[in-house]
């Protein structure tokens, strides 16, 4: 595996995931939230879980052999801000369009900017921003996190680090006496979660180390079966706090480990039907999650009211705005994430030049 090959199965897993969060949020803003023992409420939380997983392990592959010096970090932030923040924006415009008396200048600022994850956490505005804000953060540590795995010895202590705050919250800064709703912010705290993304490094220098084998294929679907049944029928309660707190946190972060590290270890061709589904999804995920929430809110704004009278507002949900959402996000990858992605790639010319030159190779 060279520098910078993608593992097709980690995209695969990173569109079913986006898909299952957008469907997720769908149900709860219609008929009500699912409990801790459905499957849509555990993807619902560990969908995200597994984000930032993949998202580890997916940059490990892309850096392990590069140098890390001030223009290396310049070159990944301009990279990782052209990735994030276009598609980010324009969740934050529509928002903003209908609910701008709703925010202050302060936490516009800070969302425009994509400065909110370290100095404002709890201020994201569109739906599910927190998750972009933690990742920036894990975007600001990963030079060091990257120079650290370089030596066994200096990850495993990162990741021991990592995981005693992770043990923290889920043993003594969450509780089981509030509901998720009213632990929200100490939840998405970055420090909360930023053991995964560690652990997603660390996940993809192991499988780097592991000879393939011609069994590989075969195991690492035996063991992605194992991390669905365990996820989908490990006994819990209904409330969905107890999904992140105690002994039950470490067990369902350990299917989602083990179901990353199934997808590293699978050697796909991606010349299937269904596999080239699955890469398009992957391909357009970020602007699935991002534009899910935005595109239901006009939906029920701008859809004629005998429709809305007539089709209760979960399938208006399901049948109106998932397949708008897939088709716009679709549209946002092709036309915006594109052109932006190849634009964090061109190192020579002016910027304005490069932008001019990827927007036009793109029409």
């Amino acid at each position: 595996m060279g520098q910078g090959q993608r593992v097709e199965a980690l995209d695969y897993l990173r569109g079913v995931m986006a898909l299952s969060i957008m469907i997720y949020h769908y149900v709860c803003g219609t008929i009500g939230d699912p409990d801790g023992n459905t499957v849509l409420g555990r993807l619902g939380i560990y969908g995200v879980s597994l984000f930032y997983i993949i998202s580890g392990a997916s940059l490990f592959l892309a850096y392990r052999n590069s140098s890390w010096g001030l223009d290396k970090v310049s070159e990944f932030w301009k990279k990782r801000l052209l990735r994030l923040a276009p598609i980010y924006w324009i969740a934050c415009i529509g928002f903003l369009f209908k609910l701008w008396r709703n925010y202050s200048i302060e936490t516009v600022m800070l969302n425009l900017s994509m400065t909110f994850g370290f100095l404002g956490y709890t201020k994201g505005i569109p739906a599910g921003s927190w998750s972009i804000g933690n990742e920036v953060c894990f975007y600001l540590a990963f030079p060091i996190v990257i120079i650290c795995a370089r030596r066994w010895a200096a990850l495993l202590a990162l990741l021991l680090v990592s995981l005693v705050s992770y043990i923290h919250f889920a043993f003594n800064l969450l509780g089981t006496d509030k509901s998720l709703a009213e632990q929200w912010f100490t939840y998405i705290h970055p420090f909360n979660q930023i053991f995964l993304f560690v652990v997603g490094v660390a996940l993809s220098k192991f499988s780097l180390s592991v000879q393939p084998s011609r069994l590989s294929n075969v195991s690492s679907v035996l063991l992605l079966v194992v991390a669905a049944l365990g996820m989908f029928f490990y006994e819990s309660t209904p409330e969905m706090i107890q999904l992140v707190t105690g002994y039950d946190r470490l067990v369902f972060t350990l299917f989602s480990i083990i179901a990353t590290f199934a997808c590293l270890r699978l050697a796909l061709s991606g010349k299937t039907f269904i596999e080239k589904g699955l890469k398009h999804l992957g391909e357009m995920s970020y602007s699935i999650y991002m534009l899910h929430s935005v595109t239901f809110f006009y939906v029920q704004k701008f859809i004629p009211k005998s429709v809305s009278t007539g089709m209760p507002l979960f399938y208006v949900a399901m049948f109106i705005s998932v397949p708008l959402t897939l088709y716009l996000a679709s549209l946002s990858y092709r036309y915006i994430e594109t052109p932006f992605i190849r634009l964090g790639k061109m190192k020579d010319g002016g910027f304005i030049q490069n932008i001019k030159l990827v927007f036009r190779r793109q029409a």
